[in-house]
């Protein structure tokens, strides 16, 4: 039995099922949960790196293109915010008083989520794809498989394409996918989440624009980070819904973009001057899955919520996944290049990745699991 039965198109905000048939469904945005804010006066601008930064309204590896399409879009779909004000979910706006000047989370909840993260790094547990090349990326990209999880508390499970670069202590990462973190949204919805660091999440765990630090340009609601994603997937079906994700660095002002969507929609950076490894390149990139649970409480799912034993049907998935190499050519990722990498008892979490799954998948796997009860995930 071949590892991928049915075709998907990667699809994400504009969704295909299987059978060619485009789904009027996009990604659910509810008008209340953000707030249009002037492009030039977002809170991210308030980062103290970024007083003298200069917005970047498009990459320079795409010129104008893909920002004329998203702009199409959206006066012929949603509708975006005015011109020259951009979509900011409102979470950020409820917790202003949460940055100081190292960018660190400071309301008492999300401090001591952190503190309870740091002290006790085996609540955190991967089931990834990795490379191994000693070189440098400018990037990375993959189809995403959308399943809905029920979790609680301080839970959390993130589906994502992780970057980075540095010293074990003080390790640059971004990441970006799609996640349920109940004490982060309020609820236990799939959304488009990002987080980043620049001291391996010892100090810094910025969500979305919980940190100043991600500028938006996309005026579009639906691309939003904190969005919530629809429709999923249903175990046993073979309609299989996606998100495309790329991550790119710009070879001119090194910012990081991040698009989204088949059409590769442009939604914002990570300026370069956040970063003091990531700035020049990453040297490692991860796909696939990662939970959190507190001590003492159950690890939650991850992916589907299935083993990867149990197939396409069950299983989530990550497809077509490339890699921006050091040249910033975009190139499939090569088996021989790439190792799995759980650390924890394949009874919770597995993944099983056997390279190249045909013309739609390409190089792909699929990966997840039920989690456990405390302490019994680890190894």
């Amino acid at each position: 039995m071949a590892l991928f039965l049915v075709l998907v198109v990667s699809l994400c905000i504009s969704c295909c099922r299987v059978g060619g048939y485009v789904s009027d469904i996009i990604v659910h945005q509810v008008d209340n949960d953000f707030d249009c804010v002037d492009m030039y006066k977002q809170p991210t601008l308030q980062h103290p790196l970024l007083k003298n930064h200069k917005i970047q309204l498009n990459p320079t590896f795409t010129r104008n293109t893909v920002q004329r399409r998203s702009s199409s879009f959206i006066n012929k779909v949603i509708g975006g915010c005015p011109i020259g004000k951009v979509p900011i979910y409102k979470k950020r706006v409820r917790h202003q008083n949460i940055i100081n000047a190292s960018s660190k989370l400071q309301t008492e909840d999300f401090h001591q989520d952190y503190e309870h993260y740091n002290s006790d790094h085996v609540s955190d547990i991967f089931a990834t794809l990795d490379t191994t090349q000693s070189t440098t990326f400018h990037g990375a990209s993959a189809i995403i498989g959308l399943y809905n999880l029920s979790l609680q508390g301080n839970q959390f499970s993130l589906s994502s394409i992780r970057i980075e670069s540095g010293p074990p202590t003080e390790i640059n990462i971004i990441q970006i996918g799609v996640g349920v973190h109940p004490k982060l949204y309020g609820d236990s919805q799939l959304r488009i989440t990002a987080l980043w660091t620049v001291d391996s999440y010892y100090k810094t765990r910025c969500y979305n624009y919980e940190c100043q630090g991600f500028v938006q340009v996309n005026q579009n609601k639906s691309y939003t980070l904190g969005n919530v994603i629809s429709p999923s997937n249903s175990i046993g079906s073979t309609e299989k819904y996606a998100l495309g994700v790329k991550i790119k660095q710009d070879p001119s002002t090194g910012h990081w973009w991040l698009f989204l969507d088949r059409d590769e929609i442009q939604v914002g950076y990570w300026p370069k001057e956040l970063f003091n490894h990531l700035s020049i390149g990453a040297s490692l990139i991860r796909f696939g899955g990662e939970t959190y649970a507190p001590p003492n409480i159950d690890n939650p799912s991850m992916g589907s919520g299935r083993l990867p034993q149990e197939g396409f049907k069950n299983s989530s998935f990550m497809g077509r996944l490339e890699i921006i190499d050091s040249k910033y050519s975009e190139i499939s990722v090569n088996p021989e290049h790439m190792k799995k990498y759980s650390d924890a008892n394949s009874n919770c979490y597995d993944l099983l990745y056997h390279g190249y799954e045909g013309v739609v998948y390409r190089q792909a796997f699929l990966y997840g699991g039920p989690g456990g009860l405390s302490g019994q995930c680890d190894i």
